[in-house]
């Protein structure tokens, strides 16, 4: 990446006369050419639309990627296992909101720290 002398903005490849030279978008100036060594040649590809295909899932709970953990549920009153998550809920500086949800009756509950 080159700069140009004259205003600092970013030199941009052209092709002038059959030579590739930098040259500042800003103001025109700052031309400098290239060596075939330093030149590096890119082409565009254009990607043919993709049909986006969508999967129905029946069964939201037959897919679990949620981590779990052994809780004491408030609802069911046992130590069951359940899923949890962390949400940033208050300012950056903050420690997370962590979120859990019985497996069993999917009673939702949170702790904060």
């Amino acid at each position: 990446m080159e700069f140009c002398d004259d205003c600092g903005s970013m030199l941009e490849p052209q092709r002038i006369e059959g030579k590739v030279v930098m040259v500042c978008s800003k103001c025109g100036t700052g031309k400098k050419e290239l060596t075939e060594d330093s030149q590096v040649l890119t082409q565009e590809i254009k990607h043919v639309k993709e049909e986006e295909e969508m999967v129905i899932i029946e069964d939201p709970d037959a897919i679990n990627t949620m981590p779990t953990k052994i809780m004491h549920c408030p609802k069911c009153k046992k130590n069951l296992e359940t899923q949890w998550w962390t949400v940033q809920t208050r300012s950056g500086d903050e420690a997370p909101t962590r979120f859990y949800r019985c497996k069993k009756c999917k009673h939702t509950w949170r702790e904060y720290d």
